[in-house]
């Protein structure tokens, strides 16, 4: 498999988003031990839902305009073009965030009681208190947005690099000094985006005018109006689980199902990582460069990895979730029933990316419209799934629905982007790749780790078998393990 240029920047901007994005969106992950050991499953289900629904509002605050923004803005032949779709964009959502927050901020009591929060005064600070993030939220994003655009990788990593320390920072003086309760996770994460909001509008100063063009708004939202209905349908997947765990089983279950969650969300993190730059990287190609064959080489990179990343969470974290940290466990007794979720939403962030992958046919070929269609398919899928499943399997339930629903929404966009835009894929070492991954887990996880072994012991023997397994994959050909050094050393 011959490496192109192209593929090697793409993957070299992947590495340096990937430490921007693992930087900010980890901190959920690294204050776990911190979170469920100070937080009860019920306090941290409550901030789950309020978080999940402020996940949601997100894309109808953004109105579709971040992805019309990313579009429009690379495909700008001026400057002075580039200058009225930025400053128009921050201008008209300041105006709607603010709009929106204060209805938020009004109707909270109203929305906490059509939740069931059964917490309600605590539910109602936190929505109150989310309203006020959401504006700078929202605002914030244009700027890095446009970093992104300008294939500014670095610059993006810096600045989520410091939200990080800022973040993790009053996260644990607020938390652990000052005793405060999950309020402090707004509180942290509303300093962080203030600071960067600041920042990036100061660094982007060229950029800014006081001209609005209602024209350009109305350009952007129609071209985004699409990708409002795509986003919060793919939210509705990965959120919707929530609220039946609630309705059926409580906050509590909620609170452990999320903690579990968050330990699944290191695969999580790459896959944004990787869409982070895949987005960018291909609305820049143009159709004669945009070549096939950078898409087959990506798709085997990304299997490769996707598959190293399950074996190796999968087989160890069954290992590293009771372990002792700085005399607080990673994962407290209280939320070690969910534990059996992790392998689950791993294989899901794993097809969510190839998904994302094969998202690009549709953009060479302007039938986006297809991506709507396919995400409301999956909407519907995983909410019937959710509602068959859930009360059976509670949190084991929820995990396969969102596993099933990327799955096959993978399926779908691959063979309708197979119809329109045919990719040569070597069907063969993809197979084996991945299928090699998940034997060996199999073996590992329900043999190796089930067994009466010192966990030092099973932890020896499951990264033995990941060693093996990358020994074989290099022995037979499959995946040249001296590729992964090159491309880190040129990158």
């Amino acid at each position: 498999m011959a490496d192109s240029g192209r593929t090697k920047q793409l993957i070299s901007q992947t590495m340096i988003y990937g430490l921007g994005i693992m930087l900010n969106r980890s901190v959920s992950f690294i204050l776990i031990p911190v979170y469920t050991n100070y937080f009860s499953p019920a306090e941290l289900g409550v901030f789950t839902l309020v978080q999940s629904l402020s996940i949601f509002l997100g894309f109808v605050y953004a109105l579709g305009l971040e992805t019309a923004f990313m579009k429009k803005f690379i495909d700008a032949g001026d400057n002075e073009r580039r200058k009225n779709i930025y400053s128009s964009t921050l201008i008209f959502l300041l105006l709607s965030s603010v709009t929106l927050s204060f209805l938020l901020y009004i109707f909270a009591g109203r929305i906490s009681a059509i939740i069931g929060i059964s917490d309600s005064a605590n539910s109602v600070f936190l929505i109150q208190l989310m309203s006020i993030v959401m504006i700078a939220d929202t605002l914030y994003r244009i700027p890095m947005l446009l970093f992104r655009a300008q294939l500014r990788a670095k610059t993006y990593s810096l600045l989520n690099l410091l939200a990080f320390i800022i973040n993790v920072g009053l996260n644990l003086l607020l938390i652990v000094k000052l005793n405060y309760g999950v309020e402090a996770i707004f509180y942290s994460y509303l300093a962080s985006v203030i600071v960067i909001l600041i920042l990036t509008l100061f660094m982007t100063r060229e950029n800014i005018t006081l001209s609005f063009s209602k024209d350009t708004i109305s350009e952007l939202l129609g071209y985004g109006a699409k990708f409002i209905f795509i986003g919060i349908f793919l939210l509705i997947i990965d959120m919707s689980d929530r609220f039946f765990l609630q309705h059926y089983f409580g906050e509590s279950t909620v609170g452990i199902y999320w903690a579990n969650y968050r330990l699944a969300s290191v695969m999580g993190l790459v896959i944004a990582a990787f869409k982070f730059s895949w987005t960018p990287f291909f609305l820049n190609l143009n159709e004669e460069q945009a070549s096939r064959k950078i898409i087959a080489d990506v798709t085997v990179y990304f299997v490769f990895a996707g598959s190293v990343l399950f074996l190796i969470f999968g087989l160890l974290i069954d290992i590293i979730a009771p372990a002792e940290i700085l005399g607080m466990r990673f994962l407290d007794v209280l939320y070690l029933p969910g534990l059996s979720i992790v392998p689950v939403i791993l294989l899901s962030y794993f097809f969510s990316g190839l998904y994302s992958t094969f998202n690009a046919a549709p953009f060479f070929t302007d039938n986006t419209k297809s991506l709507l269609y396919i995400t409301g398919a999956g909407v519907i899928i995983n909410l019937l799934l959710n509602f068959l499943l859930i009360p059976k399997l509670e949190m084991q339930g929820a995990a396969i629905a969102t596993l099933i629903t990327y799955l096959t929404m993978f399926l779908m966009v691959f063979f309708y982007s197979q119809k329109i835009y045919k990719i040569e894929l070597d069907y063969l070492r993809i197979t084996i790749i991945f299928l090699g991954a998940v034997g060996i887990f199999v073996i590992g996880y329900f043999v190796v780790n089930r067994t009466e072994l010192s966990l030092g012991f099973k932890a020896t023997i499951d990264i033995g078998m990941v060693i093996l397994y990358l020994m074989l994959l290099n022995i037979t050909g499959m995946f040249r393990l001296n590729r992964i050094a090159e491309l880190f050393k040129k990158s």
